[in-house]
């Protein structure tokens, strides 16, 4: 029996001791066991593709994305994997194009299973949201313009309060300023005691990962620091903070249980530098057009092959690590409870 078999058994069982003991009788029947499942089973969306099909999940990515930010979007996707589904309702703050969840749930559209019901994206970029709903609207996603950052009087916010059993913010939170009215926020939609959060944010020297910042700090540590500072400038980084500044900020919000892993490897850091340029000339093109360019995607997937333990490290999640001293760590992969 496969793990995600020995999984659905338990949550079946689960589901049955439940319902037994809600209509306060001994058993369950066949009927009601079946019916039980189905109904616990819907409460949850499989996130498992990455760890079960990497290959397949990049090569996905790579048709839209930079290689730089297929190989970052990977490695989260992963390390998300390892808890295989995510309770409904969930909340993605900044879901962005919907790339993510249409990659990450691609087992669903390849069995034509139900999708994405209970899912709701928000992000404050409208032309972000119209792509997302091509992808997602049709497979039960909701998606709505709404700022995290927000106090709870606007955009309607205080609806969404005590909802969401999962809450996801996928590389998003270093990009806000007002961190503790989202944190507040984020805290607040989640059910008390049964809600999980997730967060990916950078590393703070996430940039010593970079071959031409190590090589410029033989020289000068105030170039390497400027090299380092121009794509934190670039990608709008407002919060780079150690592990334990993270886990000071979400106590002080509330969140407890606090579990903080690292994700990086260095093959993956080395593939990320290597298409950085290539990836700046994207950004410009998407800031013009609306959409990344696909003029490269058959040099990236014959490129990404040459690196043959990149895919092995996704699947065998090397990637990812609770070692929070290991030099190739570029982001923090967050896991707390309401």
């Amino acid at each position: 029996m496969n793990d995600n078999a020995a999984l659905d058994l338990v949550m079946r069982n689960l589901a049955v001791r439940t319902l037994a003991r809600l209509n306060n009788v001994p058993g369950a029947s066949e009927l009601d066991q079946g019916l039980a499942a189905m109904y616990w089973l819907r409460q949850m969306i499989r996130i498992d593709y990455c760890k079960d099909s990497p290959d397949a999940a990049v090569r996905s990515l790579l048709r839209y994305l930079p290689l730089s930010l297929a190989v970052r979007e990977a490695i989260r996707m992963r390390a998300l994997a390892e808890y295989t589904q995510l309770q409904t309702p969930v909340l993605d703050v900044g879901c962005g194009d919907g790339l993510f969840w249409e990659v990450v749930t691609k087992q669903y559209l390849e069995n034509k299973e139900p999708m994405l019901e209970g899912l709701l994206g928000i992000d404050i970029s409208k032309h972000e949201l119209k792509l997302a709903s091509v992808r997602l609207a049709e497979k039960g996603c909701e998606l709505r313009a709404i700022d995290i950052a927000s106090g709870v009087a606007v955009h309607g916010l205080g609806e969404l309060q005590g909802k969401f059993r999962t809450v996801i913010a996928n590389c998003s939170l270093e990009h806000i300023p007002n961190l503790d009215i989202a944190l507040t926020n984020i805290r607040s939609f989640l059910k008390q005691g049964e809600g999980d959060f997730f967060l990916f944010v950078p590393a703070p020297d996430w940039t010593d990962s970079f071959f031409v910042k190590r090589l410029l700090a033989k020289f000068s540590n105030r170039l390497a620091g400027m090299y380092g500072g121009f794509f934190d400038g670039f990608f709008q980084h407002h919060h780079l903070y150690p592990a334990y500044v993270w886990k000071h900020l979400l106590e002080g919000n509330g969140f407890k249980d606090i579990e903080i892993r690292g994700v990086g490897s260095k093959t993956a850091n080395h593939l990320f530098e290597l298409w950085l340029p290539p990836a700046f000339i994207s950004f410009i093109f998407k800031a013009v057009l609306k959409r990344y360019p696909s003029a490269l995607n058959s040099v990236k997937m014959k490129y990404i092959q040459k690196f043959s333990d990149f895919i092995p490290q996704i699947r065998d999640g090397a990637t990812t690590t609770s070692d929070l001293t290991d030099p190739h760590i570029i982001e923090y992969f967050i896991h707390c409870r309401s």
